[in-house]
């Protein structure tokens, strides 16, 4: 049995081919990261755990894709120095550099925290792969602590540029030359769910 590249992403995430994750701030927080710290079932499998920090090989395009336009969303646990509360951010040969917080509010009350980061290299710039970023998402309570070890991260890099040209998706169905006065005619009175459902069979 033989998958390609659409039937591997709708079973790996039950996200059917041509949807976008596009999720708010809050459904981030309600529906994603508040399931994660109370260990429940989350609605999809399309966010996966990532350790994004550490001295060895976290450099972002290490870890995700250098050349994707993509939002890649993780959860990771925060590290705190051996020291104090400060959170330990380095990352390879660089460190994830906090820009600004902005607070997430619901219904008039504040339920956690977006902050911005930006990676940037220890020294010389040399040998780095994109302007990455990332939004980082944190649960907080009433008297604004964050709630369990977990964040959300959103990384992306705002250097990778979209293909000029489409690339066509393999497909199902026979193909004719339009030039063709008569196209064939299909090898199977089948209708295409029938066919796909037949194949992963």
């Amino acid at each position: 049995m033989e998958f390609d590249a659409y039937d591997y992403e709708f079973l790996m995430t039950g996200i059917p081919p041509g949807y976008r994750f596009e999720p708010t701030d809050i459904e981030l927080l309600q529906d994603y990261l508040l399931k994660k710290v109370n260990g429940e079932p989350l609605p999809y499998n399309i966010i996966s755990e990532c350790e994004i920090y550490g001295n060895q090989g976290k450099e972002p395009w290490k870890i995700f894709i250098e050349t994707s336009t993509e939002t890649f969303y993780v959860f990771t646990k925060l590290k705190k120095k051996s020291k104090g509360k400060i959170i330990d951010r380095v990352a390879g040969c660089g460190t994830w550099k906090g820009q600004r917080t902005d607070p997430i509010m619901y219904e008039k009350m504040k339920i956690g925290n977006r902050k911005l980061f930006v990676f940037e290299v220890k020294g010389s710039n040399e040998g780095v792969k994109g302007h990455w970023i990332m939004h980082e998402f944190s649960l907080v309570d009433e008297e604004d602590k964050q709630i369990g070890d977990y964040v959300l991260c959103s990384i992306r890099n705002k250097n990778a540029k979209a293909d000029t040209e489409e690339e066509e998706p393999p497909m199902k169905k026979m193909r004719y030359n339009s030039e063709d006065h008569n196209p064939p005619e299909p090898t199977s009175s089948a209708s295409p769910l029938q066919t796909l459902l037949s194949d992963w069979s």
